[in-house]
């Protein structure tokens, strides 16, 4: 008798270690997407605006000193001097646009698309404060290049039509060009930008969980959102938390970031893509992978995350987890080339959760995995172990508990049908795996069953 029950004793106690362990055990970038779909939240940031901005002509006395200087260096044709007034005018409108009584007046709606992660289970998100700021400067910006991008092309026309007596080999390598074109559009934005004054200005934040169909059903359905605690687009600490009513809802658990090293593989869910996305499709979140390239230093002395892993727009806020499946951060940005203004690949960034949780913090919440969270968690267990009876009992809690459970009826469905077609066989495949390996253990002490448990992944019982 004391020959059994060693081994069993044995066997209990490490399988309760093992099992207390679990949470810390990596998992497969299926299961991590899986767990963690129904706390990545879509952010929908919508303006309205109205504002104005004065008319312009150009300062012909700042236009006779460029001509004059050109002049004294001699060696340059009329045309192609002509040529090097537009480009440097264009390079800098802000000396040689001057501004007129007359005003446009204009409206307009823009809207901001990131990736949020849910923390509690009555409404706390946490994103980034660039995809919800209505900081000015930067939406002016957008404003000018959405709203007046035709105003914009128009005096662009002007100006090259203004031009066209010239020969057109002389002029032609600039006017009329597409890179003129872009020049000239972008100085307008620039001093649109610059002399604007927003006359109104109402923001809205909405957030959406699950698979999207249209971004318009986002602002129909979708939870309106307050902040609740915001720093500064970066160089700041880019971090906003945000609230909608809600109970019982999915979650996110919290990892730690401090022992992230060179190397380390992360995770990045998010809603990339959404401004082209059409009635045609669905947007659920979208996983990529990569590894920590480095930890370093802002300006201001607080630590970030490079990363290879891709990051595109719509990713910004968007959960950054480790191998756990513990989220160690949010996605922000990623580098830009001065020289072409074009993305630079492989080098993108990650707010460590550490930074997070200090406005969180300041919010008064308290971050944590919801209840129902680890209740669909363990049904999506189940389903990938083959235990679909269980599964579907564990999905059905769920629902009971809040139907509108990302997913959750989806998995219900997927259940009840595996569920059927296991009902004629009169064992399980996997109790007949477990007792098998149960009946082997016991004949070589336990442990044996123990490291196979873990190393194929064998069900947990309780």
């Amino acid at each position: 008798m004391k020959t059994i029950l060693k081994p069993l004793t044995a066997v209990g106690l490490l399988a309760s270690f093992l099992a207390g362990c679990a949470k810390t055990e990596s998992l497969s970038p299926g299961q991590l997407t899986e767990h963690n779909k129904p706390g990545t939240v879509m952010i929908q940031t919508v303006h309205k605006a109205e504002f104005s901005v004065p008319d312009y002509t150009l300062d012909d006395a700042r236009l006779d000193e460029l001509a004059a200087a050109l002049q004294q260096e001699g060696s340059m044709s009329e045309e192609q001097a002509l040529v090097t007034v537009i480009a440097e005018v264009m390079e800098d409108p802000l000396y040689y646009f001057a501004p007129l009584n007359e005003l446009i007046y204009q409206s307009a709606e823009i809207s901001t698309t990131g990736s949020a992660l849910a923390v509690t289970e009555d409404g706390y998100l946490v994103t980034n404060a660039h995809v919800v700021s209505s900081e000015q400067d930067d939406l002016k910006f957008s404003l000018a290049d959405y709203a007046l991008e035709d105003v914009a092309y128009d005096s662009c026309q002007i100006v090259w039509d203004g031009f066209d007596g010239f020969s057109q080999d002389a002029i032609g390598a600039l006017m009329g060009t597409e890179e003129f074109t872009q020049l000239c559009l972008n100085a307008h934005v620039e001093y649109y930008a610059h002399y604007m004054n927003l006359d109104a200005l109402e923001t809205d934040i909405y957030a959406a969980m699950g698979g999207v169909t249209t971004l318009d059903e986002v602002l129909e359905e979708g939870h309106k959102a307050t902040v609740e605690a915001m720093g500064e687009p970066t160089p700041g600490k880019d971090v906003a938390v945000l609230k909608i009513q809600a109970d019982s809802m999915p979650t996110v658990s919290l990892g730690q970031d401090s022992d992230l090293t060179a190397g380390d593989r992360i995770f990045i869910l998010g809603y990339p893509g959404a401004g082209t996305l059409d009635e045609s499709e669905t947007l659920e979140p979208s996983l990529t992978a990569g590894l920590v390239s480095a930890r370093k230093t802002m300006s201001d002395g607080w630590d970030i995350l490079q990363t290879d892993a891709a990051m595109n727009s719509g990713n910004s806020g968007g959960p950054v987890f480790n191998e756990a499946g513990e989220a160690i951060g949010i996605a922000t940005f990623g580098k830009v080339d001065p020289a072409t203004g074009g993305k630079v690949e492989g080098v993108n960034f990650v707010i460590p959760i550490n930074v997070v949780e200090e406005f969180l913090a300041e919010a008064d919440v308290q971050p944590a995995l919801s209840d129902i969270s680890q209740l669909y968690q363990e049904g999506v267990s189940q389903f990938d172990q083959e235990r679909f009876p269980q599964a579907l009992k564990t999905f059905r809690q769920v629902s009971e508990i809040n139907p509108d459970y990302p997913y959750v009826q989806s998995y219900l469905s997927k259940s009840q049908k595996a569920t059927s077609e296991q009902q004629g066989w009169p064992v399980p495949l996997w109790l007949i795996v477990v007792g098998g390996t149960v009946a082997i253990s016991l004949g070589g002490g336990g442990l044996y069953f123990l490291s196979r448990r873990v190393k194929i992944g064998l069900p947990q019982f309780k």
